[in-house]
Formats: structure tokens, sequence, C-alpha cells
């Protein structure tokens, strides 16, 4: 009788075959693809108010183009004008709990004609997220109305902020954005400088692949539904380091709760923030003959090439600036001519905006100290009456446009 034969000879290791490996690889590869498409073109964010800090790059969580056009297809009808609230923490609700954030209180104003989607972050400027958002959707929601927030005499760069770019470049680099010379200028003196040369081959390579793989669509919805590996304040450490970010709530504190009413206006800040007030003002500014505050000729030559070259012409007239005023609490602490130059710098800024083509209003001029939960962010209070304000020039601005025929 013979020996039985080894199963496997002597020093055997399996080795997979490069045929199979390979056809796993693309197989994982449209898998990640078809995931990341289907997440591209699905509103997974179901009660969404506003992008709060958990779930904005504050943690690390950046939204994609798509999902923020997903969330306006999924709360705007086509029968219905579209009002898209970008700019920074002053829109965004900051000391407006969730419940009662402006915005609410603008789709109420405004009623069922209009569907009102807040796309606003903290610290971002008016061409960032919300905008490219509004522009991506020209086409798709041709009745369209932007809102972006600004401070007086405050230049803009048609490509946004360092922190909030990544939304300009997933649009930008898909062709997704009008043609506008401006723009496609400062991008190309942008890429020029040695130190953006790195950034600008890492984009173009990034939206290359994603625009196959749709990776970044896939894995946000992974970690706003299912688990987390990013390190941020809200969750260093484990087990909140893992936790989906659908799982961190909204909890924007109540300006008017009188837990909070006393620390307002911190007095040893007082000084700071009425120089913060007075300062730009005061380097823009000189006396002319009559005795007014003029806005010196370079200061204004360099604002209104910046406010022309900001958004696409065909874009301007469905955008309006709001030029934020601060609490009237640091108001008395002013010099009269100080004042003076505020105001003149506020009637200014309105002015230059709307010579470049869009409409523009001043924010907060009438408003007391119980409209603010600090120097500059709206108290729920504020937000009533911001709301208010903003619905007339918001149904003005559509009739004007031709929506409401």
């Amino acid at each position: 009788m013979s020996e039985p034969r080894p199963l496997k000879p002597p020093g055997y290791r399996f080795l997979p075959s490069p045929a199979y490996f390979i056809a796993g690889f693309v197989l994982g590869l449209a898998l990640l693809a078809w995931r990341g498409r289907v997440a591209a073109r699905t509103d997974y964010h179901p009660d969404f108010v506003r992008f709060h800090p958990a779930i904005s790059p504050e943690a690390n969580y950046y939204p994609t183009v798509d999902e923020m056009c997903a969330i306006v297809r999924a709360r705007c009808r086509p029968d219905q004008v579209l009002v898209i609230v970008g700019g920074n923490s002053i829109l965004l609700g900051v000391w407006q709990p969730a419940t009662e954030v402006w915005t609410k209180r603008l789709q109420e104003d405004l009623g069922d004609r209009f569907a009102v989607v807040n796309l606003a972050f903290r610290g971002s400027s008016p061409p960032d997220c919300g905008a490219v958002v509004a522009e991506v959707l020209r086409n798709e929601f041709p009745r369209q109305i932007y809102i972006a927030d600004e401070a007086p005499i405050t230049a803009e760069d048609p490509i946004g902020s360092d922190v909030y770019r990544f939304a300009f470049w997933q649009a930008y680099l898909r062709g997704r954005l009008l043609p506008f010379p401006p723009r496609d200028a400062r991008v190309r003196t942008y890429l020029s400088r040695p130190d953006h040369r790195t950034e600008g081959i890492e984009w173009r390579v990034r939206e290359g692949a994603d625009r196959v793989l749709h990776f970044q669509d896939f894995w946000n919805r992974v970690g706003f539904e299912d688990f987390f590996t990013i390190p941020a304040l809200y969750s260093m450490m484990p087990p909140k380091l893992f936790w989906p970010r659908k799982d961190f709530p909204d909890t924007e504190p109540d300006a008017a709760d009188p837990a909070n009413v006393a620390a307002r206006f911190p007095e040893a800040n007082a000084a700071l923030e009425t120089r913060i007030i007075t300062t730009g003002p005061r380097l823009a500014y000189t006396r002319s003959g009559n005795g007014a505050w003029t806005l010196l000729p370079a200061y204004r030559e360099d604002l209104l090439r910046s406010y022309a070259q900001g958004f696409p012409d065909s874009l301007k007239a469905r955008t309006l600036m709001l030029i934020s005023r601060s609490c009237p609490h640091y108001t008395p602490m002013m010099t009269p001519d100080d004042v003076a130059r505020v105001d003149a710098a506020f009637a200014d800024t309105v002015a230059m905006w709307k010579q470049s083509g869009y409409d523009a209003m001043q924010n907060g001029r009438d408003y007391t100290d119980d409209d603010y939960g600090d120097r500059t962010h709206l108290s729920k209070l504020g937000g009533r009456k911001l709301a208010t304000a903003v619905a007339t020039e918001v149904q003005a601005m559509s009739a004007r446009l031709g929506y409401l025929k």
C-alpha cells in the first residue's frame, strides 16, 4: 500500500493569482465609485438646519459640493424661489439655538413660494461654499437669490478664503462654474506662486481621481452615518473619536438665556472691541473740505475692483450683500469722529456694492444691545429683526428679477 501524498508540497506557500488580485482591486474601486456616486446624489442630513461646528471644517468634516447640492434639492421644489444663505457666523446664527435660528424665521416670513437653505460657515467669506453651490445650481434652480454678509470696506477674493477654498476647487476644476475672466486670472496668479504650486497639483490630482471614484462623498457619508476617524476638538479621544457626525447635536447657546446675558459684553474686552470697530474707518477716511468724512480714492478703487471681480456678472443682480453693524453697546465708547467715520463706511460700502451690480443693505442700524450676543453676533431677538428686513428685500428682488410671475 502506497504512502498518502501530502496535501501540499514541502515549503509550499499560497500566492494569489495576479489576475485575482487585479480583478478584486478593480471591483473594489468600482464598488467605491458606485457607493460614492449614490452618496453624492443623496441627502443624508434629514434634519438639516445649518452646518453647526461638529459637521463643519472645525471638526475636520468638509462637506462636498455635491453633498450641499443634495441638501438644497431635498428642500427646494422646482416651483419655489431658492434662497441660499452663505456668509459667515453672523448668518450661520451663532448665539441662536437651532430651533430659533434666524433663517427659520426668514422661511416663515417668506412663505411657501420660497425655500431657504442656510449654507453659512464660521469665518467664511461671500464667495465661499454657499456662493459655489448657488453657482453650480444656477441652471437647475434659475429662480435663485444668494445672501451673504461682510464687514464694511472689506475686499473680497473671488476664489474664497483659505479654510473654505476646498468647495471652490471642487467646482472649478470640474468645470461646474461659469467662465469668468477675472476669476480665471486670479486662479492663474494664485497657482503661479511657488508656495501654491504644490497645492494646485494636489487639488488637480485629487479632483481628477474623485471625478471617477467619488471617494470624498463616500467617506463623508460613512463619517456622518457610521463612524469617524479624524480627531477634532469635539472628539479627540475614543469613544467619541469614532462617533458618526450625526450623533453630535447642534448645541449653539441662546444669547437671550438669563445665564448668558450678563457675560455678553465683558468690560475687560471693551477697549479691544471698540478698536476693532474703529480701526478700519480711521485708516480709510479723511476729512474733506466741507468737514465730511471721505473714503480715500485708493481704497475706493481697490474695493470697487474687488466687488466687480467677486462674482460673475450674470449672478450679481441676484446676490444680496448684508453689511453687518456691530452692537451699539460700544458706540458710547467711540469719539464723535469715529462714529461719523463708521457711519460713512457703512453707507459707502452699501453704495459701492450696488454700484458694482449687486443688491445690498445695512444690517443692525437700529438694533439694541438685547439684539446681540456679543459685539458681532445677533441673538434670536436680533435674528427676528434681520429675518423681517431680509424677507422684505428678498421679495422686492424677486419681483424685480421676474421670479414671482
